[in-house]
């Protein structure tokens, strides 16, 4: 009956903990999230940065407005996927964009319902758009298929392989503005709606970790009365 009764209580106890691991990871989380939209938030709201007075490591700028003169190399274009918009399945744009200063960076274009080549075009335009960090994948994302021009995240290295160009590492622009308007994508200009229910979500697990304990010390008491 001891080791029984041993067994139940470290069953018990490594659950509990588990649980109140899950529940401080998401403590953390709710936090990075808190962050993350406060930053979004005031990035939509400023003033936009010259981008090419930015230099160094571009991240260092992310969450920052910027403005950009150059052009599209719609030859290059990607397809980042799948997205939905308003219950479509479609498709992020990810072009490279020539820079007047020489360089060339990712932009995400928006929403297009499919995966179609875009006509050449040799227009300048003015974008305004947020920098934020690219090369971001998490264990559910999976990998990249340059082969099959498959693009599930955007990696500044294999997109700089697969198109041929020395692209700006780290970072892309998330394009919330574009002039003059060429209505190839659907451009979402206004403040991303960011679901936060990590406070739920801890509040869950410290519960069912606290439900575990009490749940054994419930069971001895009534081994004790037996």
């Amino acid at each position: 009956m001891l080791p029984k009764i041993k067994s139940i209580t470290l069953i018990s106890v490594i659950l509990s903990l588990i649980c109140l691991c899950l529940s401080i990871w998401q403590f953390k989380r709710l936090t990075w999230k808190e962050n993350l939209i406060i930053n979004i938030e005031k990035a939509y709201n400023s003033n936009s940065l010259n981008i090419n007075l930015l230099t160094g490591d571009l991240s260092n700028f992310k969450f920052n407005k910027v403005d950009l003169v150059g052009f599209f190399t719609n030859q290059k274009s990607m397809f980042l996927g799948p997205r939905v918009n308003k219950d479509k399945a479609g498709y992020n744009l990810i072009t490279p964009f020539f820079i007047k200063d020489g360089r060339y960076i990712l932009v995400n274009r928006g929403w297009v319902k499919d995966k179609k080549k875009i006509k050449e075009d040799k227009t300048e335009y003015k974008l305004i758009g947020i920098l934020k960090q690219a090369n971001i994948k998490n264990i559910f994302t999976p990998e990249n298929s340059l082969g099959e021009n498959l693009w599930f995240y955007i990696n500044t290295n294999e997109m700089s392989e697969y198109s041929d160009l020395n692209l700006i590492d780290n970072v892309f622009v998330d394009l919330i503005k574009i002039d003059p308007n060429n209505k190839v994508s659907i451009i979402n200009s206004s403040i991303p709606k960011i679901t936060n229910n990590h406070l739920q979500y801890a509040i869950t697990w410290a519960i069912l970790a606290l439900l575990f304990l009490v749940m054994n010390y419930i069971y001895y008491k009534k081994k004790d009365e037996k």
